[in-house]
């Protein structure tokens, strides 16, 4: 049951060409103009977590992680394919739209102008996508890679960007062997200065794991393990490739799709050849690069719920640091939950109980589809949000005539701040609760300050 019921796509579409002086949809035709619309929607969400809602799903006996992107009733699934945003760059470029029905086995085929081709366009997002992973540590990946008997050299997939956490999980033989050792990350210089010896040490559970000194994507460990086990390894990973024959979905949150459609954008038109668009290019790389500032604060979980009673979100590194035994406890009920990155959550290993969680996300921007879907925002900020449609759909005139929609764009991103500064004033702990996401990366800094 939709929240709101005054505008339909239908409806946004009108206005959109009104504004356009369009209104037979010449220039800008339906589906075009639903890019857009949509595009505002996301792009709205991602700057002020406007869309927030409960969903339910199910602890599973001695699991720890779990994604909330493929989770069963997902109100953060990924869903943006390089396909549809292929599309949305061509509206852009006024380029015919490349067609691809994977089923049919069949390579979609460029039929636009010289100035671009597919190879351009998929090589464009799949390097903008793999640069949004690496610079903002959205979505991370679980993995499970072989423990040899040896304390150098482990071997992670080329498709390794980061690595987060690790942790040693041992091959249980009988009760009184090993339990998971969660490992914190350290550098030779420190095991040399505080454990001299640690190279000719005895076998025993590994502690710690290393990657200055080891090249990418591998690391080191301080002590030999004592039985075979297994690697627990929480990396940023790179996305697909795009290519011709086959839809690959993004791994970038859906609402920040528009942060590596900017990219590929400034890619696009800043190369020296006959799409050149300096003005333009130089526009891109700057929303891009202030996409990418802004993932830095974006939220994800909000608040957790273990069978109907709230319980603590806090960022992994605190509970390794504060309850380093939680991923090895006995199994029994979850006390906590720990956060990383905008997609991972754990819990200390459940038992055989039945422990239902309702997590409060922001969710995806509900988008329209049909032309009766209704638009899902407020009177007050309806009509910013067709300001951004506007000015990105005056993307393609170029020139003059785009430079002189920036004010639009400028007052999507003032309401967007109102809305914002009305978020602070619902709660005195509001800035805690949107900062949970994030508490990770402040803990755990993948970068320098």
């Amino acid at each position: 049951m939709p929240n709101y019921t005054y505008a339909t796509l239908s409806d946004a579409q009108s206005a959109l060409s009104a504004r356009l002086f369009d209104t037979s949809q010449q220039q800008w035709p339906a589906a075009e103009l639903t890019y857009y619309i949509v595009e505002s929607l996301r792009s709205f969400n991602a700057l002020t977590s406007f869309w927030r809602a409960e969903f339910p799903f199910s602890l599973s006996q001695a699991t720890n992680w779990y994604d909330l992107t493929s989770l069963s009733g997902s109100l953060r699934p990924f869903t943006v394919t390089d396909q549809y945003l292929t599309n949305i760059l061509e509206y852009h470029l006024l380029e015919p739209l490349t067609s691809l029905t994977p089923s049919s086995g069949t390579p979609a085929l460029w039929t636009g102008s010289a100035q671009f081709s597919l190879f351009d366009i998929y090589g464009a997002l799949t390097r903008r996508q793999n640069d949004t992973l690496g610079a903002s540590g959205c979505t991370l990946t679980r993995t499970l890679v072989s423990a040899p008997i040896v304390r150098t050299g482990i071997i992670l997939a080329d498709t390794a960007i980061d690595i987060r956490r690790v942790a040693w999980i041992p091959r249980i033989i009988s009760p009184q062997d090993y339990d998971t050792q969660i490992m914190r990350q350290t550098d030779a210089w420190a095991k040399k200065a505080f454990d001299y010896n640690y190279t000719t040490s005895p076998q025993q559970p590994p502690r710690t794991w290393m990657q200055n000194t080891e090249p990418p994507p591998r690391f080191d460990v301080d002590y030999i393990p004592p039985v075979p086990g297994q690697y627990e390894t929480i990396t940023v990973n790179s996305g697909p490739a795009s290519n011709a024959t086959s839809y690959q979905t993004m791994k970038i949150p859906d609402d920040w799709s528009w942060v590596v459609k900017w990219g590929a954008m400034s890619d696009l038109l800043g190369k020296d050849s006959q799409a050149a668009d300096p003005l333009r290019a130089d526009y891109c790389l700057k929303r891009y690069q202030e996409g990418l500032l802004l993932m830095n604060s974006s939220p994800a979980v909000l608040a957790m719920q273990l069978n109907g009673l709230p319980i603590t979100v806090d960022a992994v590194k605190n509970g390794d640091n504060f309850n380093p035994s939680w991923q090895s406890l006995t199994q029994g009920s979850p006390q906590s939950c720990y956060v990383a990155g905008l997609n991972l959550v754990g819990f200390a290993t459940p038992d055989a109980g039945a422990y239902g969680a309702l997590a409060t996300v922001v969710q995806n921007a509900p988008v329209p589809v049909a032309p009766t879907d209704y638009i899902q925002t407020d009177r007050s900020n309806y009509d910013a949000i067709l300001d951004e449609a506007q000015h990105l759909a005056a993307f393609k005139l170029g020139g003059a005539e785009f430079t002189r929609t920036m004010l639009l764009h400028a007052n999507f991103m003032a309401r967007a701040a109102l809305y914002n500064s009305k978020l602070k004033a619902m709660g005195t702990f509001q800035g805690t609760e949107w900062g949970l996401s994030q508490k990770e990366q402040k803990r755990n800094p993948r970068v320098s300050a």
